[in-house]
């Protein structure tokens, strides 16, 4: 799992009060769900296809293109895929969940920080205890 804040382009599905939820793993969408309701830490399953993606980021010269040039291209769902692209070879293909939460809308309120997530990884980790 990870959470992070890599292009902004999360608050144009979410806006600022929802994260964006991308995974590879029902299981875990809903337990993401139901932490970030108690939580209070809310966010929103958004459409998460690296198929489509995976041609994009091919480069002879590089690990991967910046595929941010293309703007209306579904920019949060690439850097969902940019972060299991570089997760250890076949980790998701062999049963690996992966869990992407992109807080850009939510973690930051005019010039300061909100704390989103604390609450919500809290809460999972209560569910795994």
């Amino acid at each position: 799992m990870d959470m992070a804040t890599l292009t902004g382009a999360q608050m144009v599905s979410t806006g600022q009060r929802h994260a964006g939820l991308y995974t590879s793993s029902a299981a875990w969408e809903a337990k993401m769900m139901r932490a970030g309701v108690a939580s209070g830490d809310l966010l929103f399953p958004l459409v998460y296809a690296p198929e489509f993606h995976k041609a994009l980021f091919a480069s002879t010269v590089s690990d991967g293109k910046n595929l941010m040039s293309k703007t209306n291209d579904a920019g949060s769902s690439c850097a969902a895929y940019f972060i299991e692209a570089n997760l250890p070879e076949k980790y998701v293909d062999e049963g690996g969940s992966y869990v992407h939460v992109d807080l850009a809308g939510p973690a930051f309120q005019a010039d300061w920080g909100t704390g989103y997530g604390v609450a919500l990884l809290a809460q999972v980790l209560k569910y795994d205890a």
